[in-house]
């Protein structure tokens, strides 16, 4: 039987599922500060956490791993590993289109570091105007916060936070070895000093006059732990309820994409006004 991982698949079984019209689904992380209690490869370690629940869904496959995004606001803590915006966004499109030439045509970008939102959509954009081809992205922190936190009620913070109860629970369920218990508090970002902007998360975003903007700030003026939020409620079973639910949806989300219709081919189809 044919491997989920096209890296344990031979060429031609390789071939043979792009002619089947397979789903690409590419798993990507983060190597960042993630507060005191946890590793720093988390978003990496729960994106593979949930494709390897997708073994069974029909028309699916699991591209390498991408474990190093965008995450420059937290360089000035060791063990940090970012790439420009730049070089990220050209190494999507090269992995993409390497297996567009294989006959690949449709890819789900599983994210689990917001900070590579902007750089997936760049690359994206810039692709289907020049294939014909389907581009979707799975934002596994957002998902978290809406099915887990608001929707399920499983939460006691009541939402997703930076190292705080469900990125904390995650990883309990799947690498528990790499939890250091005895560091593990909650903590809250330093606004800014006679301001009334509240700071909400470490990418710039600010809470002002029911209104969220952004102010860009060294990540030292934030922070010294990495922790916005609250770890100590969470735990094991949490954690197995969480990727549970993303795991299911995310086999939804695919059986509902590759049914998508593809478009003609782009460069053939006139713009009309």
């Amino acid at each position: 039987m044919t491997s989920l991982y096209l890296s344990e698949m031979t060429s031609g079984e390789c071939r043979r599922i792009a002619e089947e019209d397979a789903v690409v689904v590419i798993p990507m992380g983060s190597m960042e500060l993630e507060g005191r209690h946890l590793p720093l490869g988390v978003d990496t370690f729960v994106a593979d956490g949930i494709v390897r629940h997708l073994k069974g869904v029909s028309g699916v496959c699991v591209g390498p791993t991408l474990p190093i995004g965008y995450s420059k606001w937290f360089l000035p803590f060791a063990g940090t590993i970012t790439l420009e915006t730049d070089t990220l966004i050209r190494v999507l499109i090269e992995y993409v289109e390497s297996l567009i030439s294989a006959g690949f045509r449709r890819f789900v970008f599983l994210n689990a570091h917001k900070g590579n939102n902007a750089c997936i959509e760049s690359a994206s954009r810039s692709m289907i105007d020049r294939h014909r081809i389907k581009i979707g992205m799975l934002s596994v922190w957002k998902l978290a916060h809406e099915l887990c936190a608001v929707k399920d009620g499983i939460i006691e913070e009541g939402r997703f936070t930076h190292a705080g109860e469900i990125m904390t629970s995650t990883v309990m369920a799947l690498k528990p070895e790499t939890v250091v218990d005895e560091r593990m508090r909650g903590d809250a970002p330093r606004s800014m000093q006679d301001s009334a902007f509240k700071v909400i998360n470490f990418l710039g975003e600010v809470s002002f006059k029911d209104s969220v903007q952004i102010v860009y700030q060294d990540i030292r003026e934030i922070t010294d732990s990495g922790t916005i939020g609250d770890p100590t409620s969470a735990s094991v079973e949490k954690g197995e309820a969480i990727i549970a639910r993303l795991s299911e949806y995310a086999r939804a989300f695919l059986k509902e994409f590759r049914m998508l219709s593809l478009q003609e081919d782009p460069t053939e189809v006139p713009c009309q006004a």
